[in-house]
């Protein structure tokens, strides 16, 4: 084989080489990618759920040592509201309502929700001016989502209520469909889905009996 026809050979198998690296990095760059968006997307997700899961935890606290005061479901959304601050523009867009009811033995509203035993606020900033849910329980002049009233409850031994506080939530995935996942869109229409997180706590007795 003459220097010439070396040197074409030489240059044939190059070309080829370099178009299969090019290929093989198309490949692995695409899924290291996804990967590391897939992260960031999880990560995210995660950090928004912790955040609702603390505040519904410490919402849920709240409505316990309070039981049947008037100021009862007020504390309990507020001590959400300081808590959901942490998320992006406060939880605008990502919370849509609260539910405070009476826990049956699994933990669900006993009646379902909404129902009688069972208040839904929804959450609107900026609602009214003592709190960003509607109705707002504000205890100069209550208005409950519903007709579990605090003076209903029961805070005696040995029947103490249960409370639960869910809070529904969506989320948007921020990709925008890189990472093939349907947003959490929860926004009422037919086939949209929700997240929520539940806390339980019984109530602190406040009556001790004889």
């Amino acid at each position: 084989m003459s220097s010439s026809s070396r040197s074409r050979w030489w240059t044939t198998v190059r070309d080829r080489e370099h178009g299969a690296s090019l290929v093989e990095f198309t490949i692995v760059s695409t899924l290291l990618f996804m990967l590391v968006f897939g992260i960031v997307e999880f990560g995210l997700a995660f950090r928004d759920r912790l955040t609702v899961s603390n505040a519904t935890q410490g919402a849920v606290r709240v409505g316990s040592a309070l039981a049947s005061s008037d100021e009862s479901d007020f504390e309990v959304l507020r001590a959400l509201e300081q808590s959901l601050s942490t998320l992006p523009n406060s939880g605008l867009g990502i919370v849509r309502h609260v539910d405070i009811y009476l826990a049956n033995g699994s933990g669900n509203p006993s009646s379902g929700c909404p129902g009688s035993g069972c208040n839904r606020y929804a959450y609107q900033p900026g609602a009214t001016p003592t709190c960003d849910w509607n109705p707002c329980p504000d205890p100069s002049a209550p208005s409950y989502g519903g007709s579990w009233l605090p003076d209903g409850r029961d805070d005696e031994l040995p029947d103490l209520d249960v409370m639960g506080v869910r809070l529904t939530f969506a989320h948007d995935w921020i990709t925008g469909g890189l990472v093939p996942l349907p947003n959490v869109r929860c926004d009422g229409s037919a086939g949209a889905n929700c997240w929520a997180d539940t806390a339980i706590m019984r109530v602190e007795p406040q009556v001790f009996g004889t």
